[in-house]
């Protein structure tokens, strides 16, 4: 066969695949469709237990009010209605400020779709733990249980916010937060198959929590930590809502002592906004902001894990 005729056949091939991908992003469209949506009287349960531990930045003083049929929140102070719909409750709507590059990747439908489902595969590959021995190893200090309240902070599609509304049961409640809405409607389906009514997703900044001082008692953020544009500023506002005694865990792309990849992974801090965390740093700054019995470790060079208490 002639060059021609080769690449002719490696379009074809790429073509199909193409399509293939299409394909099925396009079915697992619809089944998210017809995932169950929940009731406007479980709407507005869900949201009047969340509603004390939120705070607008318009009000950031007085709890919101709940709409009475469980459509959102109203601003006491400014009477702004801050809708829940789809299963999203939407705290950023309109917010225009300029994304990195790693967000805008993952703010489509296509892409956040194929992020889900191909998960498994990227740590496979980055010699991390699946996520079942991820979460294993999370919950090891994280340790939800019945009636928890927890942040799942940059929930993505789903998967932790999932797992800890298993473990914290009805009497529960899991506040997944991400800034992305693609991310969320993929969290959507999650929770709608697994018939989950202990969940808010909230379309949200972790830059600028939406949450009460010293609120919450149990924080994770997994996978996080290394897209923040300004992590020093989430860490501020992470320990700020955190309770007394509040269980702070993380997984992330992380750098370690003395690591011998760190030019290469500060080269993708500089082209494409990714940070490896430094571990040793990130104790460092834990330390200052109130945290104790921090740990820390790094699985196959390349993702960490860490964990602390807030004093």
């Amino acid at each position: 066969m002639d060059k021609t005729g080769k690449v002719k056949k490696l379009g074809v091939a790429l073509a199909l695949g193409a399509g293939v991908v299409y394909w099925t992003w396009r079915q697992s469209q619809r089944a998210e469709k017809q995932a169950p949506e929940i009731s406007t009287a479980e709407a507005q349960k869900l949201l009047e237990q969340a509603a004390p531990l939120l705070r607008l930045p318009s009000s950031p003083d007085h709890e919101p009010e709940v709409l009475p049929d469980g459509a959102g929140l109203r601003c006491p102070v400014t009477g702004q209605i801050l809708p829940y719909r789809e299963g999203i409750l939407w705290l950023l709507e309109g917010d225009e400020r300029e994304r990195t590059i790693t967000q805008q990747a993952l703010d489509t439908s296509l892409s956040a779709w194929a992020y889900d489902a191909a998960r498994g595969w990227i740590v496979r590959a980055l010699g991390a733990l699946d996520f079942d021995q991820d979460a294993a190893l999370t919950q090891e200090r994280l340790r939800v249980e019945a009636g928890d309240v927890v942040l799942d902070l940059a929930c993505g599609h789903g998967n932790f916010t999932v797992e800890w509304a298993k473990r914290a049961g009805d009497d529960g409640l899991i506040l997944g937060l991400d800034y992305s809405p693609a991310m969320l409607e993929q969290a959507v389906y999650h929770i709608r198959r697994w018939g989950l009514r202990n969940v808010l997703l909230i379309h949200g900044d972790a830059h600028a929590l939406p949450f009460a001082d010293g609120a919450l008692p149990k924080i994770n953020c997994s996978g996080g930590f290394h897209q923040f544009p300004d992590l020093p500023q989430a860490l501020r506002e992470i320990a700020r809502v955190s309770a007394p005694g509040a269980v702070l865990t993380t997984s992330t792309f992380a750098e370690g002592k003395n690591d011998p990849r760190a030019g290469i992974k500060r080269w993708f801090k500089r082209t494409v906004d990714l940070h490896f965390v430094p571990l040793v740093k990130l104790g460092e700054q834990l330390t200052a902001l109130g945290y104790k019995d921090y740990t820390w470790s790094l699985l196959g060079g390349w993702f960490g894990y860490a964990a602390a208490i807030k004093t």
